[in-house]
């Protein structure tokens, strides 16, 4: 009998453990920019955190830049005019946005420039069987 409980109490400990391993790896989002960017090379997207992105935009052609970020169905998720005398910069926190594929576009004056990237959910789980 106490060999039983014994047994018993060994295996609902493997349990417990087998669960918490499975919430520590519960979610991470990654995100990963294309090298599509456009063949002048005034734009540049770089990651610096995850989700978070620092977005230049060099040598400025007209005195506003037109900055926007669409989604795959070319639907603007964010837009401003902003005065740019030789360059942009601007930090991005995109953390909010779901897993798909998404555009940085800058228009000066009649020159536009884009660059892609995808945003993906990245999920592990750990399968444990107990006989």
């Amino acid at each position: 009998m106490k060999t039983k409980n014994t047994l018993f109490s060994a295996a609902l400990i493997g349990m417990l453990i087998s669960g918490s391993a499975f919430t520590s790896n519960a979610q991470t989002a990654i995100a990963t920019a294309d090298k599509t960017e456009s063949t002048n090379n005034k734009l540049n997207v770089l990651q610096v955190k995850p989700m978070q992105f620092r977005v230049s935009y060099n040598n400025a052609q007209a005195n506003t830049v037109i900055v926007r970020i669409l989604d795959t169905d070319k639907n603007v998720l964010f837009s401003e005019n902003k005065r740019a005398e030789a360059s942009y910069v601007k930090y991005f926190d995109l953390s909010t946005l779901l897993d798909g594929t998404y555009t940085f576009e800058i228009t000066d004056g009649k020159e536009k420039s884009s660059q892609t990237f995808d945003i993906l959910t990245k999920t592990s789980r750990v399968v444990s069987s107990i006989n």
